[in-house]
C-alpha cells in the first residue's frame, strides 16, 4: 500500500533538509586532515615555488597542512588526471596552469580526462608574457615586427619552449590578431633566449619573470606585454591591447580546481581560504616580485575565465593547424 501524499511529502522534505544539514556540516568539518595539491612540474620550477608559496600561507590559516605533490610529466596531464580521478571531497587539489587546463585538450588526442573533471575554486594570479628582441635587432616596435612579417610571410621566426606551451599560444594568437605569419621553432626549456640574442630567431614571447634580467641588463628590447593590463614589474611598456589590438590579452596563469563533483560548500570554503593566503601582504608582495599578478578570484569569475580560455584557445589551434608533437 502506498504511502498517503502527506506523509510521502514529510519524508521528502526531512530528507532534503537531512542533506542540506550533512552539506552545512562538511563545510564546517572541513578540512580534518591534510590536503594533497597536484602540481605538474619538479620542484624548483616557477610554477611549484608559487604553489609552495600559497599552500604554505593556507596550511597555517586552516590547521591542516596542504601538501604539495609534484607530478611532472606529459605538460601538467599527470597532475591534472591525479587531481580530476580522486575523490571528490576537497582533499585532492589541482594547481592548473594553462596546458594541463586547457590547452592540452586541444592538442592530445588522448587526454586522460576531460575540460570538465575539473571544477573551479580560484584564480591564483596571472604571469604576463612581453615581447623581446635583441638589442641589435632593426626591430623598435611592435609595429616594426608585424610590418616585417607581412612584407615576407614566414620569414621571421620565434622561439617558445615547445607546441602547445601558452608562450606559443600567446605568439599565435598575436598573429592571427595581426593576420601576419611567422615560422615557430620549439625548444626546451629558456633555450631560444640564447637564439634570440644570437640573431637567429626574430624574436620571442617569454615569461617576464624569465626576460627581466635580460631586460634590465640591456641584452634585449621589450615591445610589448601580453595581459590586459600593464605589468607593475615593467610599467612603461605598453600592452599589445594598447599597440592597436583591442581585447589582445594572453599570460600564463595558476589557479586551483578540484574535481568535479566536488560539494559547492566545500569549494566555497575552500575559495575563502586561497583567496584569503594571495591576498596577505607578506604573499601579495613575494609572489610580485616572481612576476605574479595576484588575482584571487571568485568560483564563478574563474568558471568564465576556463571558459572563455578554452573557446579562444581552441579557435587559435584550429586557425593556424598547430598539432602537437
Amino acid at each position: 500500500m502506498r504511502a498517503p501524499r502527506a506523509l510521502r511529502l514529510l519524508a521528502a522534505l526531512f530528507a532534503a533538509c537531512a542533506a542540506g544539514a550533512s552539506a552545512t556540516a562538511t563545510a564546517q568539518d572541513f578540512p580534518s586532515r591534510p590536503i594533497r595539491l597536484y602540481v605538474g612540474f619538479t620542484p624548483g620550477t616557477g610554477i611549484d615555488v608559487v604553489a609552495r608559496i600559497v599552500a604554505t600561507e593556507v596550511s597555517k590559516n586552516i590547521g591542516q597542512p596542504v601538501v604539495v605533490e609534484n607530478r611532472a610529466g606529459a605538460g601538467g596531464n599527470i597532475a591534472g588526471e591525479a587531481a580530476a580521478k580522486a575523490a571528490p571531497d576537497g582533499y585532492s587539489l589541482h594547481w592548473a596552469a594553462p596546458g594541463s587546463a586547457v590547452i592540452n585538450h586541444h592538442l592530445n588526442k588522448s587526454m586522460p580526462y576531460a575540460f570538465r573533471d575539473l571544477a573551479p575554486v580560484t584564480l591564483i594570479g596571472i604571469v604576463p608574457l612581453v615581447v623581446i628582441v635583441a638589442t641589435q635587432s632593426p626591430y623598435k616596435t611592435l609595429a616594426d615586427v608585424a610590418s616585417a612579417a607581412r612584407a615576407d610571410p614566414g620569414k621571421l621566426s620565434f622561439g617558445t619552449p615547445g607546441v602547445g606551451t601558452s608562450n606559443h599560444m600567446a605568439t599565435e594568437l598575436f598573429l592571427h590578431a595581426a593576420r601576419v605569419k611567422a615560422t615557430h621553432i620549439p625548444y626546451k626549456g629558456s633555450a631560444a633566449n640564447q637564439d634570440l640574442l644570437a640573431g637567429s630567431l626574430a624574436f620571442i614571447f617569454d615569461s617576464i619573470t624569465t626576460a627581466t634580467p635580460f631586460i634590465t641588463g640591456g641584452r634585449v628590447r621589450p615591445l610589448a606585454v601580453t595581459t590586459a593590463v600593464r605589468s607593475p614589474m615593467l610599467p612603461d611598456v605598453r600592452t599589445i591591447a594598447e599597440q592597436g589590438y583591442p581585447g589582445y590579452d594572453a599570460a600564463n596563469w595558476y589557479a586551483v580546481t578540484v574535481p568535479n563533483g566536488t560539494p559547492a560548500p566545500v569549494v566555497q570554503r575552500l575559495n575563502a581560504e586561497f583567496v584569503k593566503a594571495v591576498r596577505t601582504p607578506e604573499v601579495d608582495k613575494r609572489l610580485q616580485s616572481l612576476g605574479v599578478i595576484v588575482v584571487g578570484s571568485g568560483v564563478e569569475e574563474l568558471r568564465k575565465f576556463l571558459d572563455a580560455q578554452y573557446e579562444s584557445i581552441g579557435r587559435v589551434v584550429k586557425d593556424a593547424g598547430i598539432r602537437s608533437e
